[in-house]
């Protein structure tokens, strides 16, 4: 289980992290904007910290997109085969 929450903090890493390079926002405006530091939104993109719910929200509110564009939850179950709710 462990691996597997670490390949999903890590496929959720790399979306923000385009989200946010595509949209040419800097790391250090996004982190102000969320309230948190420029340390914590790094470890998020490289998927080296859990983020919640909650905050996933906050980030697809900031990038003007849904959560479930910005998660894309139905690939990481695909991505995922094992792990398909059931």
């Amino acid at each position: 289980m462990k691996e597997e929450n670490a390949i999903i903090r890590k496929y959720l890493g790399d979306r923000i992290h385009s989200f946010r390079v595509e949209l040419s926002i800097s790391r250090e405006s996004v982190a102000e904007k969320l309230g948190i530091s420029k340390r914590t939104l790094a470890s998020y993109e490289r998927g080296e910290r859990e983020i919640t719910m909650q905050r996933l929200i906050e980030l697809a509110k900031l990038y003007n997109t849904t959560y479930t564009n910005l998660t894309n939850y139905e690939n990481i179950l695909d991505d995922m085969g094992h792990l398909a709710i059931g």
